[in-house]
């Protein structure tokens, strides 16, 4: 999550490959969006410039032995490693949309659940953790 939102603010271009290619449920403030590669669309050509700032993470394991597939199919448990579960996170901060460093900002909560990437390889750019489940909430 540390680099997702410097990829909203300012690499827009990237945000379809914080996701995981399985459809996976997306809310904006209660609107179902399809996939990273819709979310990335919306953040490309619909929404202004934006600046988040967050306040706060919380992070706790959902599942200590998710089911990692690899192209050679399902490992096996006794092979399963730290990295090996799902991980909800939940996120607070504030932002401001559009370039007018005047305009008031806006909190937000926002929730995410990631789950290991099988084909993860930072030396290609590969993310360790996709996103499968995200809602993201303006707070009044």
């Amino acid at each position: 999550m540390q680099s997702f939102y410097p990829a909203i603010n300012s690499n827009r271009e990237s945000i379809s490959s914080y996701y995981a290619p399985a459809p996976s449920p997306v809310l904006f403030n209660g609107n179902p969006v399809a996939d990273g590669a819709a979310v990335q669309e919306i953040f490309v050509h619909q929404m202004p410039t934006a600046v988040y700032e967050v306040q706060s993470y919380d992070c706790q394991i959902i599942n200590p032995a998710y089911p990692t597939t690899t192209p050679a199919g399902p490992k096996p448990q006794s092979e399963m490693g730290v990295k090996d579960m799902s991980i909800l996170i939940l996120v607070s901060g504030y932002v401001r949309y559009g370039e007018d460093p005047d305009k008031p900002q806006r909190g937000f909560s926002e929730t995410f659940v990631l789950v290991p990437n099988p084909s993860s390889d930072k030396a290609r750019g590969r993310k360790e953790w996709l996103i499968q489940s995200q809602n993201f909430r303006l707070v009044v």
